[in-house]
């Protein structure tokens, strides 16, 4: 967007020219895209190319050095509250707490949401990713993979009106072929509801009709401190 032109009021997330430093290295510059409802975009690069620092700084979680990420034609950063609350943010790490069953785990959340009804919902979470057979498990005793599912089943506690945003970064780590699909069925449902999903993923996630965007076409570098980052699970 050059100077003098307004921003986009077009419905969904957009960013436009966005700069992220890392240290004072650019990790990317100049980065522009448009994502509407019911929309998917995959965030593809080398490993160190800013993937996950493109998810933190649109979850809110890190702030851009330049340009602006917009909702609905707002400036995220004005109402940051209301950012994070219409977005999920499913990152590397492991959020299920260990004295608590699969099933309180997903109902905290659903309360911390101010969701109704949330043993209901975490019991229909857990259902979708096919972990109700763990429901009364503490999550010391789960698995990884089971632990990723119980964190991936967060996305299906709200409908898309109240979280339409998803972002996923590498969401199908740890997860076997039948709990991938279901994933991919989760993602396929909540863009038929309008919502719109960002993700990064080395894994053979069907994603139908979604946007490629590669941040090596934006400048990223990558340097050996964050490839060992990503490579580790280290969001940067």
């Amino acid at each position: 967007m050059t100077q003098g032109q307004t921003p986009s009021t077009d419905p969904g997330l957009a960013a436009r020219r966005l700069t992220c430093l890392r240290g004072e290295r650019v990790v990317f510059a100049d980065l522009d895209f448009t994502l509407t409802p019911g929309g998917a975009l995959i965030l593809v690069g080398p490993n160190g190319s800013g993937k996950s620092s493109l998810l933190r700084l649109l979850a809110g979680l890190s702030r851009p050095f330049s340009g602006a990420l917009t909702w609905n034609g707002d400036d995220i950063a004005q109402d940051p509250d209301a950012h994070r609350a219409r977005l999920r943010y499913a990152g590397h790490q492991d959020a299920v707490k260990p004295t608590l069953t699969a099933l309180e785990n997903l109902s905290v959340w659903a309360g911390l949401d101010g969701l109704n009804d949330p043993e209901d919902r975490a019991e229909r979470a857990l259902a979708a990713l096919a972990m109700d057979h763990v429901a009364d498990m503490p999550g010391r005793y789960l698995s990884a993979g089971q632990k990723k599912r119980v964190n991936l089943a967060r996305l299906a506690l709200a409908p898309a009106r109240v979280a339409p945003l998803w972002l996923l970064d590498e969401p199908a780590t740890a997860l076997d072929r039948d709990s991938i699909d279901r994933l991919a069925g989760l993602i396929a449902t909540h863009r038929r509801a309008g919502g719109l999903v960002i993700l990064s993923t080395h894994s053979d996630l069907d994603v139908p009709d979604a946007i490629s965007l590669n941040l090596a076409d934006f400048g990223a570098t990558a340097d050996a401190e964050e490839q060992e980052d990503e490579a580790a699970g280290v969001p940067a």
